[in-house]
């Protein structure tokens, strides 16, 4: 008998200590990967900050486009 639980004890003294190893490793990639998370709600854009942010580029690419068509009528009146 003593000759049968001689190989199941190395078997589990092996056994046990990887799958240890394995579950330590995910629960070190799930907390890492909450944090992530975490932090990328706290860096999320809310859809009415884009859209105000977005008016503004709107708005300046508004005022380039006026700017421009004023120098070209100064070009071509000046031909």
């Amino acid at each position: 008998m003593e000759q049968a639980a001689l190989p199941w004890a190395i078997i589990m003294s092996l056994f046990v200590p990887a799958v240890a190893w394995w579950v330590k490793g995910q629960a070190s990639e799930v907390t890492r990967l909450n944090m992530l998370l975490n932090r990328t709600r706290e860096d999320y854009m809310k859809r009415s900050d884009h859209n105000s942010d977005m008016d503004k580029v709107t708005d300046h690419m508004i005022r380039i486009e006026g700017k421009l068509d004023r120098l070209a009528e100064k070009l071509l009146e000046s031909k």
